[in-house]
């Protein structure tokens, strides 16, 4: 076993790679591990340590969500919940963050159109994401992007919280205004896909010469005061990521339209279409 370093609540920390049986090789860590299963197409979302209760009460609770949700084109596919961890698709790709230099203008109005029947189908399931990003966004072989990381806020038909999130946007993808206290809203998931197709469409996010941690509250000041970093006047791409981080939006179908409309190009080998929602 190998130790790593990695990042918890912002704070440095040294970990074992340990790996439960089963899982061949490490792809990632971010708030648990995620090992790649000797089947090749699963991966195991897992604990930094062994034994970790309170952890493994958290994949307990987001392999609910993913049960609750079902099954969608855009959302990465849940497949079992084992005494080690979560087990969900592989895809091959990895993070969207990762590939978002490699995508001409076509993909990239496609990987938008897909996240967005994405959320379209989340919310419509009273599921709000609360995390949205590049980073919790999945790519498979064929360029299907698809949704996960699912630690957000589950509400019941009547709009009461059922389950509440236990994560949270950093502050390039938070809608200023609201505290840390209140519940989750669809409107925060509409502004929070607003940096990630801009950090899609521009391959890099929003103030990328400001640390999204360190200067904070800088980022969150800018937000405030409107000043966004595209042209308000501009077509196309440009006025939906304005139109998402101005609240002009009132609900991802809206959005989904509005992307849907722009067309794009779709060579032999490029991303592939969604499902309709």
């Amino acid at each position: 076993m190998n130790a790593i370093e990695a990042s918890r609540a912002g704070r440095a920390t040294v970990i074992v790679d340990w790996r439960p049986q089963g899982v061949r090789d490490m792809l990632a860590f971010t708030s648990s591990f995620i090992g790649l299963m000797e089947d090749g197409c699963s991966v195991l979302k897992y604990p930094y340590y062994p034994n970790d209760r309170e952890s493994m009460n958290a994949l307990q609770e987001e392999a609910y969500r993913y049960r609750y949700l079902g099954r969608h084109e855009n959302l990465v596919t849940f497949k079992d919940m084992s005494d080690d961890g979560l087990v969900l698709e592989y895809c091959e790709k990895g993070a969207l963050c990762d590939v978002v230099g490699d995508l001409n203008e076509g993909q990239k109005i496609a990987i938008g159109e897909q996240v967005a029947r994405g959320l379209v189908y989340l919310h419509s399931r009273n599921y709000i994401h609360g995390d949205l990003n590049t980073q919790n966004v999945f790519v498979t072989s064929d360029w299907t992007a698809k949704i996960g990381d699912l630690q957000g806020q589950l509400n019941d038909s009547d709009g009461n919280v059922k389950i509440p999130a236990t994560a949270e946007n950093n502050a390039r993808s938070r809608l200023p205004g609201p505290g840390p206290d209140d519940d989750l809203s669809t409107q925060m998931d509409i502004f929070a896909f607003g940096t990630l197709l801009y950090h899609v469409w521009y391959g890099h996010p929003p103030y990328p010469e400001l640390d999204a941690v360190r200067d904070e509250v800088e980022i969150e000041g800018k937000y405030s005061r409107g000043e966004f970093p595209v042209d308000m006047h501009a077509g196309g791409v440009e006025k939906i990521i304005w139109r998402c981080w101005n609240s002009t939006y009132t609900s991802a179908t809206e959005i989904l339209e509005d992307i849907s409309s722009l067309g794009h190009p779709e060579p032999q080998g490029s991303v592939s279409n969604a499902a309709r929602a």
